[in-house]
């Protein structure tokens, strides 16, 4: 009690003794006092002048008032002073004399003595309606220039609401709506509309909530958490459910999302610096763009990502379906169509416009909500989808029915263009298409954030063909499209540690197909969610392939992009790989050899036979890896030091990596394969059925903590190898030697690197397993004879997975034909973009083997039976 003397100072007429009453009878005699006290300071101060003598005198007294109070909570009953408190109505008195003050200190007491009142919990006062005119009265006309004094403020409201959301019972004393009658008067009277009419003196407290849910800081914070639970009282109360659908609630909350988003501004990039720039980026042409890094949005989006979620939080709280409906509506009408959807409509992509300002702000909604209403309305309305979305009219109240025609005539009114003219699939094809990287980065981060967090979406932004299911294919058939997928790999990196790389792959492909499996089902139509074949001729699928077509030219921020978005789109639970990245299982041929229907045996060995198909066949994407990975084998005819500079410029791209631990050899599927590097991996499906599945959480894309991390601090602004970086070690040389054999090298990584030279008319390259690092030119066999190392020769050539030879067009439509862009690029921004793309070639097979065992997408057709996930077998 040391602390309320030294505040109370000097007052002669209290003593320090008296806050020590032992019994109740003495402290509600002392209390009663203090009480009088302050009744007499209101009475003889002059409000106008503020004298600072009444002033202190009466913070004194509140201050001992509430001592008195805390003691008493604690104790046990009886509370004579809480009581006195409420029958007197001293709250009157304090609100009075602190709102008369103009004093900081004085503000602060008053909160404190509402707040102690508050928590007593004692009848009387939260319930009393006298209580409840003080209290608002308190927050409404007091002097908040002070931000620690508005935060009490608001933590009065908040303790209230709080109350009424325990004890709904207490409800009425804070709010009392007018009758239909009066209300039916008040709109003769002042012409108003059904919906949106301000009607602050049914619920003050609403109100007051609601004029603080923008701030930031702890102000804001307790309105919102305050009108949360207001909002999820009306599930209890008719009235107050009533009350918020005529009221103007979800108004207010609409307009006021509209007016933050548009305070949003144009975006703006860090600077590049060595710290901050990403290793991979660093290693790159494109460092020292403002692109290397994401950008900065500010204080303003933090603003309305703040708000929004306040949104999410406000429809999950929620118990009424009604005022959820009215919401929903309202952000519809009033945020999408009036002012989101008109901003993606009528931004420019020209220099310095701002397409990819909305579209990284779409992204960030889109990233940031997970609310399923709300990301239905959204994507719903600005895909065009068929408008399910709707509101039922059937069995919906009267009130509800009034706001929806209300907000009908107002949208006919505004007479915006509609997303069934131009939709968000037109402004992402747009987005593919435009030569501003800002506008395709945040199209592509756009397009990876629909297809990962809200993937039903997936079909409505990248078209699939109605009716065209994906088919099982055999064990074989899986066999042999993932041998391509991992040859391919392996044909550009000769990695010691494959198994584990493909491994945590796996892994992290398993996590990521699981989570689709956890989807619940539709009961009206189940076959909703299972997979359907890619439309080849969808425009978005045709850019995609484009941009994968100029992959070692793109930047490496567009590539990591990039491939996230295609290796969304194949690790989607409705879109099939059939036809797209694997061979349409109706097109393999097999061998001429008739099997017995009826013969278990001969139905085994049949799942396992290695179909081939023919070169019309291939599908797009993997025709277009392919044409990739026979650059990089021209490439190693030309340059004989390829592989060398490949495998340094992977050892630069890790070196930022946790070193890896020394792998278990008893466990199968984690130790580095021990053959000789002529020796191609190929990848198993596991043939006994029910085999365990790797578990454990995969530490994710190599190159994802690559760039999350930044680059270290280097001499130059971009990083090249020097000699000790390489994987091998140089014979002893003099300082001089190895400075100059560095300075050659990084002036030869400088030098413009020609990408797009084509190949030798009529001439193939074909990648074998027994010969890596020199590639020779192969005369094209037929398919069905094939040479005699096929089942260890990458299928790049046109007699087993139909790549057209240079000097004929491709045969699929959906691809397009070679391009001399004859684009900028240093060999070392080459190499980087190699390794990126061995990377993109390991997690595409570990998706696919994913995808053929949890799918059910390879199998024994004809015994019912699908492989178990397993990790790849090594051979």
């Amino acid at each position: 009690m040391d602390f309320w003397s030294r505040i109370i100072g000097g007052s002669r007429s209290l003593s320090t003794k008296s806050f020590r009453a032992t019994t109740p009878t003495e402290r509600l005699t002392s209390f009663k006092r203090t009480c009088n006290t302050l009744q007499q300071i209101w009475r003889s101060s002059n409000s106008s002048s503020g004298e600072q003598s009444a002033t202190a005198n009466a913070r004194n007294c509140i201050d001992r008032l509430i001592s008195v109070l805390s003691d008493e909570s604690r104790g046990p009953a009886p509370h004579p002073c809480l009581a006195y408190a409420s029958s007197s109505q001293i709250f009157v008195t304090v609100t009075k004399l602190a709102l008369s003050s103009y004093d900081d200190g004085m503000l602060r007491s008053a909160t404190v003595f509402f707040n102690t009142l508050i928590d007593s919990e004692v009848d009387g006062v939260v319930d009393n309606r006298l209580f409840a005119r003080a209290l608002v009265d308190l927050v409404r006309r007091a002097d908040k220039q002070s931000e620690d004094v508005e935060g009490r403020l608001v933590e009065l409201l908040f303790g209230v609401a709080n109350n009424i959301r325990l004890q709904p019972n207490i409800l009425p004393a804070w709010f009392a709506p007018r009758s239909d009658e009066q209300v039916r008067e008040q709109q003769i009277t002042n012409g108003a509309e059904f919906a949106g009419a301000m009607r602050k003196d049914d619920f003050p407290l609403f109100y007051l909530l609601v004029e603080y849910v923008h701030h930031a800081g702890r102000a804001g914070d307790f309105a919102r958490t305050g009108l949360l639970y207001l909002i999820e009282t009306a599930s209890r109360s008719k009235n107050l459910e009533r009350w918020l659908i005529e009221s103007d609630l979800a108004t207010l909350m609409a307009t006021g999302l509209g007016a933050l988003y548009s305070q949003l501004g144009s975006l703006t990039f860090p600077e590049n610096t060595d710290e901050n720039i990403p290793h991979i980026v660093a290693l790159s042409d494109h460092a020292n763009q403002e692109t290397a890094l994401p950008p900065l949005l500010g204080p303003s989006m933090d603003s309305f990502m703040s708000y929004l979620l306040f949104w999410q939080d406000t429809i999950d709280h929620c118990k009424s379906a009604e005022v959820n409906g009215s919401l929903l509506d309202h952000f519809q009408v009033l945020f999408l169509e009036q002012l989101l959807y008109p901003s993606l409509l009528e931004s420019s992509d020209v220099e310095g416009g701002s397409t990819a300002a909305v579209l990284t702000y779409l992204y960030r909604i889109l990233e940031s909500v997970n609310q399923e209403d709300l990301v239905h309305r959204i994507l719903h309305f600005l895909l065009a989808s068929p408008s399910d979305s709707e509101p039922v009219t059937i069995d919906m109240s009267a009130s509800r029915r009034k706001s929806l025609d209300v907000l009908a005539a107002f949208s006919e009114e505004a007479a915006r263009p509609s997303p069934s003219l131009f939709n968000l699939r037109d402004l992402t094809l747009l987005g593919l298409q435009s030569a501003n990287r800002q506008t395709t980065l945040a199209t592509l981060r756009l397009m990876t954030v629909v297809l990962q967090r809200h993937h039903s979406f997936a079909r409505s932004l990248v078209r699939t063909v109605p009716g065209q299911y994906a088919k099982q294919r055999t064990v074989g058939a899986l066999n042999v499209e993932l041998q391509g997928l991992l040859g391919m790999a392996t044909s550009i990196v000769d990695d010691p540690t494959l198994n584990d790389s493909y491994d945590n792959y796996l892994k992290d492909g398993l996590a990521i197909l699981e989570s689709r499996l956890c989807m619940a089902l539709s009961e009206d139509n189940p076959e909703d969610h299972l997979p359907l074949e890619l439309r080849q001729d969808d425009p978005i699928v045709h850019e995609l392939l484009h941009r994968l077509g100029n992959f070692f030219t793109n930047s490496v921020v567009v590539n990591l992009a990039l491939t996230e978005v295609l290796g969304s789109i194949v690790a989607s639970h409705l879109i099939s790989l059939d036809g797209w990245l694997l061979v349409d299982p109706a097109k393999y041929v097999y061998t001429a050899e008739e099997t017995d229907a009826s013969n278990l045996l001969d139905q085994i060995k049949h799942a396992y036979e290695e179909p081939t198909w023919d070169q019309a066949d291939t599908p797009a994407l993997k025709l277009t890896l392919q044409k990739l990975v026979q650059k990089i084998q021209t490439w190693r005819q030309e340059i004989p030091d390829f592989d060398i500079l490949v495998a340094a410029r992977r050892d630069l791209l890790h070196q930022d990596d946790e070193p890896a631990q020394t792998p278990n050899r008893s466990q199968r599927g984690s130790q580095p394969p021990t053959r000789s590097p002529s020796q191609r991996p190929t990848p198993r499906v596991e043939s006994e059925y029910g085999s365990p599945t790797p578990r454990g959480r995969p530490s994710g894309r190599p190159f994802d903590r690559a760039t999350a991390s930044p680059s270290p601090t280097r001499n130059s602004s971009r990083d090249f190898p020097s000699a000790q970086d390489l994987p091998f070690r140089p014979p002893r040389e003099t300082s001089v030697a190895r400075k100059n054999a560095a300075d050659e090298l990084r002036r030869r990584l400088e030098q413009p690197f020609a990408v797009n030279h084509p190949l030798t008319p009529g001439e193939t390259t074909t990648v074998t397993t027994d010969n890596l690092n020199e590639p020779t030119p192969t005369e094209p066999t037929s398919a069905e004879g094939g040479s005699s190392d096929t089942a260890q020769t990458l299928a790049l050539t046109p007699a087993s997975e139909g790549v057209p030879t240079p000097d004929e067009p491709p045969t699929n439509s959906a691809v397009l034909d070679e391009e001399d862009d004859q684009q900028e690029a240093t060999l070392g921004h080459v190499l980087t973009n190699v390794i990126l793309l061995y990377e993109f070639l390991l997690e595409l097979a570990a998706i696919v083997q994913a995808r053929g065992t949890l799918f059910e997408e390879a199998g024994y057709p004809g015994l019912g039976i699908a492989p178990a996930a397993a990790p790849v077998e090594i051979e």
